[in-house]
């Protein structure tokens, strides 16, 4: 995957980092707290754009990349998610997925195809009592997005779980000592 777009994060603990050098890590970031002002500061940001009132600065936090806002940037985190998701050895799932870029626009077949995909992953069954249902078509409100973040965001928590309780259930671990001292 080429992220030549996706030069760098908002969150404040990561903005250092390139998209880049994340995608070497198994870093997930997941955004599920869109909330009602974040729409208000977007039609704000919108409204200063049109009237030819923004700031610099304003239009820096624009191109950032707002939580209000679905953009590239949203779309190809989602689906770096779901990619690193499907490598995960135990799920043994396979996505299709797709590189966003500026000014793409997405198609109804792009938002069946992540629906899918989140369908797949609530569906391994790791998952909390407070999991979202998958969200269904159309995706015109931020608590849909939040729905489908916040369930990969659940099944990551979970199968880390899972697999750090592997070791636990091994030879010296269970109380045993070590050869046999």
């Amino acid at each position: 995957m080429t992220h030549d777009f996706f030069t760098r994060y908002s969150h404040k603990k990561l903005k250092k980092y390139t998209h880049e050098q994340m995608s070497y890590t198994y870093w997930f970031v997941f955004v599920y707290d869109r909330s009602d002002e974040d729409i208000l500061r977007v039609r704000e940001l919108n409204n200063k754009y049109l009237n030819r009132t923004i700031t610099a600065e304003e239009k820096e936090e624009w191109i950032a990349g707002i939580k209000g806002a679905l953009n590239a940037l949203d779309l190809q985190r989602i689906e770096w998610n779901v990619r690193l998701i499907g490598d995960f050895e135990l799920l043994k799932l396979h996505f299709e997925v797709k590189t966003w870029s500026h000014g793409d626009i997405p198609k109804v077949n792009d938002f069946v195809r992540i629906l899918d995909n989140i369908q797949q992953i609530r569906d391994t069954g790791m998952v909390m009592p407070s999991t979202p249902q998958v969200p269904v078509q159309p995706l015109t409100i931020y608590q849909k997005w939040n729905d489908i973040e916040k369930t990969m965001c659940d099944v990551v928590l979970i199968y880390s779980r899972v697999v750090g309780s592997i070791n636990y259930c091994g030879e010296i671990y269970a109380g045993e000592r070590n050869g046999g001292l």
